[in-house]
């Protein structure tokens, strides 16, 4: 590299770019290399080299708040990771119990102070309520925004907080129902947890479980994860939290509690099972719903949940856009995964379990279109493995929602680094509404949109890739229970199958 050479590396390492500096601004680095010029963001790229500009101090304080899910663990480590990957290091202070402090130091710790942040940890709804009074850049949500938070957003002219552009989920949570690890009880269904949670059953007996008084544990009405727990559980059930319920600020004390209190029952994220007991989740149609990291992933195990991070529409500082570029790129996922939550990459597995069932649905069917589909369904399970990344469309359209959005983008670099040759299905899935054969062209025809804009996106990339396979099963194997509106929509998907 010559002497007025730099090496531009964008935040996930995928891009790597050297060349001669022909100038630079706020926005984009401007560089002559073997391809001549181009013109590349400064927020998503790193500067190595003599020629670099100098990193100047931020004007003011980047400031975060919300979620504790993500505030308290998480949110320090990105911020450290990002400050490591631009060769800075990251001060952390706790200025009090909710809220920690860091200073970004240029040089690896040696230098001066780049910028400040904040980040204040009091639950989701305080995030949004710092969007809106405009006291946070970025807001922290263990949940999605709810409606009336996007009419507060308009009525301020802060933008669409539901748009791709301000919505980042960038790491997979899962909400764990937990019990005291003596409790004989290993699986329980929605209306006996709501009924456990509200109080209206105060005994595990009334269970089956031993004669042992029911005691909740919960968190504040604030907590994104009270806020999934009573969405989820209660509500459809017409109840709420027990008035009983010791109502406790973190999820690593609520855990430590219900694995001390004998007949103890709670909630928290998968980072926080400590010595609790989870149970597996019963559906109303009895499908079992065993916790597992690749089921969150793939958004059918019924608690499984998103982490966002929000904006407004207001133009973000350098360091805020650092922050979301580095957080939703690939460069994260260790720290996602060191804060005990789980990555977007992309998962495989065997699907050897789903097809044993399929061959009881074979044995129990009637029909003879759908046993032939059912043997089909079965032979390519054995053949074909399943990537976690899965994709759902918007109710009632054609289009992609934005999780899935995000998900097309990490399926291509997943793509790019696999084995020449790798052959790959999208496979789709529907509901049960309508006829068979129907819902079979429903399926392929969602399957191959998908394929299509994978391919599309691959060749952008320059790579050309293998032709796709594309099938659909319409209605068969689904994941969640047609009887809700929910169920449906986790019906409603397309798979990716890697072939062994």
């Amino acid at each position: 590299m010559a002497a007025q050479d730099i090496t531009l590396t964008s935040l996930d390492g995928s891009v790597r770019l050297t060349g001669e500096l022909i100038s630079v601004s706020e926005d984009n680095y401007v560089l002559r290399g073997e391809f001549g010029e181009v013109q590349v963001p400064t927020a998503k790229m790193r500067c190595e080299g003599a020629a670099c500009p100098p990193m100047t101090a931020a004007a003011k304080t980047l400031a975060i708040a919300g979620s504790d899910t993500i505030g308290e663990e998480l949110m320090p480590l990105l911020l450290s990771g990002l400050a490591e990957a631009q060769g800075a290091a990251a001060r952390k202070t706790m200025l009090d119990e909710t809220t920690a402090g860091f200073s970004i130091l240029a040089d690896g710790g040696k230098g001066d102070e780049i910028y400040a942040a904040t980040v204040q940890f009091k639950g989701s709804s305080t995030g949004f309520a710092g969007l809106l009074e405009e006291t946070a850049e970025i807001g922290m949500s263990s949940r999605p925004v709810k409606p009336e938070e996007v009419e507060l957003f308009a009525f301020a002219d802060l933008g669409d907080p539901t748009d791709l552009a301000q919505e980042h989920a960038f790491a997979v949570d899962g909400l764990l129902v937990i019990v005291h690890p003596d409790l004989p009880l290993v699986a329980l269904n929605s209306e006996e947890i709501s009924g456990l949670l509200s109080g209206r059953i105060s005994n595990w007996k009334e269970l089956g479980g031993p004669d042992l008084a029911v005691k909740v544990f919960s968190r504040s009405e604030k907590s994104g994860t009270f806020s999934t727990v009573t969405d989820a559980i209660l509500k459809p059930h017409g109840e709420v939290m027990s008035a009983g319920a010791t109502i406790l600020d973190r999820s690593d004390a609520l855990s430590a509690a219900v694995a001390q209190e004998p007949g103890a029952i709670g909630y928290v994220g998968f980072a926080f099972k400590g010595d609790s007991k989870p149970v597996k989740l019963v559906s109303s149609c009895d499908l079992i719903n065993d916790p597992s990291a690749f089921a969150a992933k793939t958004g059918e195990y019924p608690l499984s949940r998103r982490l966002y991070l929000y904006t407004t529409n207001k133009e973000l500082s350098r360091p805020a856009q650092d922050l979301l570029a580095f957080a939703t790129a690939a460069a994260a996922y260790p720290f996602v995964e060191k804060a005990g939550f789980l990555s977007y990459l992309p998962e495989r597995r065997d699907q050897n379990g789903t097809a044993e069932t399929i061959r009881a649905a074979i044995k129990a069917s009637t029909s003879r279109t759908e046993v032939n589909a059912l043997r089909e369904l079965f032979v390519d399970l054995t053949e074909w493995d399943r990537l976690s990344t899965t994709f759902r469309f918007r109710t009632g359209s054609a289009d992609l929602d934005n999780e899935s959005q995000r998900d097309l983008i990490r399926l291509v670099d997943y793509l790019r680094s696999s084995p020449e040759g790798t052959e790959v299905a999208f496979v789709g899935f529907t509901d049960s509404e309508g006829p068979f054969e129907a819902n079979r062209a429903l399926g392929e025809s969602r399957a191959q949109t998908i394929a299509s804009l994978v391919a599309d996106a691959l060749q952008e990339t320059g790579l050309a890739p293998s032709p796709f396979v594309v099938k659909s099963y319409g209605e068969l194997n689904p994941v969640a229970c047609n009887d809700d509106i929910a169920g449906q929509r986790n019906n409603r998907r397309v798979e990716v199958w890697i072939h062994h």
